[in-house]
């Protein structure tokens, strides 16, 4: 038997109790492939072929290996035989020598082909633009044909992907973009030399990074203002990774901190925020070193055992039991059903009275938590709803409905059967069926037939006798994967209306709607051959058109454009697009659809200024250069304008110098960079306002900050602080006085103390109150 154990794999990620082998086979199906495609490999399709044998190749050299000791042993034992031996082993030298260097040549041979190589693009590792040339074949017939070359292959394909310290080092630098592709998650994930560069201590804040990495890292108590002190360890309590050990630690370097002071807006929420994360410890604490801390918060009808019993925190809610006038709601039961705290179920039952609702047996069966549902229907009086068995049933829980059916009464709708067909889940739709609930509508089989659920529809067919709408072959139509369902309702008299030739165009699906067209007389309508150019299937779009003879509308050919389809798609539906199609066109940056739509329909309303404006947005010089060399139709200002905001340097300096439409303030107060703003400042006249300081505050761009103080008098307003993250920016603003007395004393600024909205407030008031003399 493998030994199981708990594995957490550092490629992707994922944490499970796994053995070594099955942990291995991650590695061959999940993790190499993952990095390979990371990388641009894409040849990996005999991956799990060569690495199976790579493992049996294995075995075999440790055989080898054995057989050689057992000879070893057999040599000393025997040695007037050792000088034969050693004229074999010469002689196997000579001969695997002598194959080797064949081997050599054969692979200059198979060089000079690109089907026998892997390049894998690191244009985003090295500036240089250098290409990682992987030698071995990774997917070759011969490869599994010669157990020599496999072992080879397998062998350099690890040593290439998993063992190259290059390689090695550069995931582990991306796994945060690796992650990010594949997972679709997007979260910040930061190492440490970046934690450390973060402001305002944030990583105590933010990070609740542990003593032993926070020590070394952290100014001393006179360095960092006392009010920031007291937000950082605030903040720090109800982290979910903060520790008593840690905290102890930071009250000995700020042994000034207390949270009692209710005036203080983040010391209100402390007590609710600690009790939120379970961190009982550390409330225990807080309690007994501060017993003045607010316990009323600011949250509205709230409180902190309804919280901690959310979070499924037993220690926490018993704590907060004990703590006299802590009150809480039904919530509590109610929604530590839901989640599946069984504990916290049983203690609220026993030491509190607030009860429960029927929420909770409805909620706790909708999640299959089978012993809340036991334990809630033995011991509390309020029952349930017909949602414990609809829910139960549409989530797939059916251990539930079978103890409930054993247990107590069902008491469902027809909402159980319709949502477990619509879900896939067959076993229940029979079960449902044979016990005698209250059916279903045709609902069942319309979303049965819909989500592709093959077995459900026919059973539904032939034992029950609700059937099926319209709405089952139309929306079955928009899966490829579904003619056999589209087939089975056609042969059992069922309806459809032209509304499934459409939706199976829009999903490229030219065999269903081959099927459709031939045996069924709905048809389809303009809206199929429009949906066949947002599908981009070619072959779909000349089967309308050709064998279908369906008129082509201008709405197709700009869904051709806006799905990026080849000119030969274009050219062959031989109609005009709209203005939106070139617009797609111009961000698609196809210069060879536009040139065509210019030299086949050069007339046509389509063609305008907005063209232009668009093009210098996006950056696509070239078409802005055919634009204004072809057509008479110009620009407006927005080109320089947009431009300007989008970082087209390139495209400025041509308009500058080859159209007169000019630019805005917006050209300046929205620029992208210094660059940008030095030459519209230099060579035009159109100025900036105030935003333009405003912008570039916000955007942490101290250059352009200090160019425009120095080059132009607008300053700036409020929102340069308020908006800014940098507290470079703010010193050079407050600094230099940019701002007025009378705007610090009237404006915004003024009532930061009172609202402390700003994550950085603390050192901005410092900052006013040493730069204007005003302290709050």
């Amino acid at each position: 038997m493998d030994l199981t154990v708990n594995i957490k794999c550092k490629v992707c990620g994922s944490e499970e109790s796994t053995s070594i082998e099955e942990f291995r086979l991650h590695g061959i199906n999940h993790c190499i492939p993952l990095v390979a495609r990371y990388f641009g490999v894409t040849q990996l399709d005999n991956l799990h072929q060569l690495l199976l044998l790579d493992k049996h190749n294995q075995q075999q050299q440790q055989q080898q290996q054995q057989q050689q000791q057992q000879q070893h042993k057999d040599r000393d034992s025997h040695p007037e035989e050792e000088n034969n031996q050693q004229d074999i082993l010469k002689k196997r030298k000579r001969d695997h020598q002598q194959q080797q260097q064949n081997n050599n040549n054969s692979n200059d041979n198979d060089n000079n082909s690109s089907n026998n190589k892997m390049i894998v693009d690191n244009n985003n590792i090295n500036s240089n633009h250098n290409h990682l040339l992987l030698s071995n074949t990774i997917t070759t017939s011969s490869a599994l044909q010669s157990s020599t070359t496999t072992t080879t292959t397998t062998t350099n394909l690890f040593k290439s992907l998993i063992g190259s310290p290059f390689i090695r080092h550069t995931i582990f630098n991306h796994v945060k973009d690796i992650t990010n592709i594949f997972n679709h998650r997007e979260y910040e994930q930061l190492c440490g030399k970046d934690i450390i560069k973060l402001p305002h201590l944030e990583m105590i804040s933010l990070y609740a990074m542990p003593w032993n990495f926070i020590k070394h890292y952290l100014p001393p108590r006179e360095d960092v203002l006392f009010e920031r002190r007291m937000f950082v360890i605030t903040r720090y309590c109800w982290h979910q990774n903060a520790t008593l050990d840690t905290l102890l630690k930071l009250l000995e370097w700020s042994p000034d901190y207390d949270p009692q002071n209710q005036n203080v807006g983040h010391h209100q929420d402390l007590f609710y925020n600690v009790a939120i994360d379970g961190n009982t410890d550390i409330l225990e604490f807080l309690l007994k070193r501060y017993p003045n801390i607010a316990m009323n918060g600011t949250m509205v009808n709230r409180n902190a055992i309804d919280l901690a019993s959310f979070n499924g925190h037993l220690s926490m809610v018993q704590l907060l039991c004990s703590i006299k006038g802590q009150e809480c709601t039904i919530d509590a039961m109610d929604k530590s059903a839901e989640y599946g705290h069984y504990e916290v179920i049983k203690y609220l039952d026993q030491n509190r009275t607030e009860g429960c609702s029927t929420n909770a047996i409805d909620w706790a069966a909708m999640n299959g938590h089978l012993d809340i549902v036991r334990y809630l229907i033995f011991n509390r009086t309020e029952g349930y709803t017909t949602d414990a068995v609809d829910k139960a049933a549409k989530n797939g829980h059916l251990h539930v409905l079978e103890w409930l059916y054993c247990n107590r009464n069902i008491d469902g709708t027809h909402q159980a059967m319709d949502k477990a067909a619509e879900n896939g889940h067959f076993k229940i739709v029979r079960w449902l069926h044979y016990i005698g609930s209250d059916g279903c509508t045709t609902d069942a089989m319309d979303k049965a037939a819909e989500n592709g659920h093959f077995k459900i529809v026919e059973w539904l067919h032939l034992k029950r006798m609700e059937g099926c709408t319209s709405h089952a072959i139309d929306n079955a139509a928009m899966n490829p994967k579904n003619l056999n369902i589209i087939q089975f309702l056609h042969n059992a008299g069922k309806p459809c209306t032209a509304a499934a030739i459409d939706n199976a165009c829009l999903k490229g699906n030219l065999d269903i709607v081959k099927f459709l067209f031939e045996n069924r007389t709905e048809g389809g309508t303009q809206q199929a051959i429009i949906n066949a150019c947002k599908s981009g299937n070619f072959d779909l779009i000349k089967y309308l058109l050709v064998n279908r003879e369906l008129v082509c509308p201008p709405e197709a050919v700009d869904s051709a454009i806006e799905k990026n389809c080849s000119l030969d798609v274009i050219t062959y539906l031989n109609r005009p697009c709209t203005f939106y199609g070139l617009k797609s066109a111009i961000e698609h940056n196809r210069m060879d659809i536009i040139q065509y739509i210019n030299m086949k329909y050069p007339k046509y309303r389509l063609w305008n200024k907005r063209l232009l404006d668009l093009a210098a947005k996006t950056g696509k010089l070239a078409i802005v250069k055919f634009l204004h060399e072809n057509r008479t139709e110009g620009c407006t200002t927005k080109a320089i304008d947009l431009a300007s905001n989008s970082g087209h340097i390139d495209i400025i300096k041509f308009l500058h110098l080859n159209r007169t439409e000019g630019a805005t303030t917006d050209a300046i107060d929205y620029a992208h960079s210094l660059e940008i703003v030095k030459f519209l400042h230099f060579n035009r006249s159109e100025g900036a306002t105030t935003l333009a300081m405003d912008w570039a505050a916000k955007n942490d761009d101290l250059e352009i900050v200090e160019f425009l103080h120095k080059h132009r008098t607008e300053g700036c307003t409020e929102s340069a602080i308020l908006e800014c993250d940098d507290p470079d920016i703010h010193k050079y603003i407050l600094s230099n006085k940019i701002l007025s007395l009378e705007t610090i004393k009237q404006g915004r600024i003024s009532v930061l103390p009172y609202k402390q909205q700003k994550e950085d407030y603390f050192e901005v008031m410092d900052l006013v109150d040493k730069y204007y003399g005003i302290s709050d």
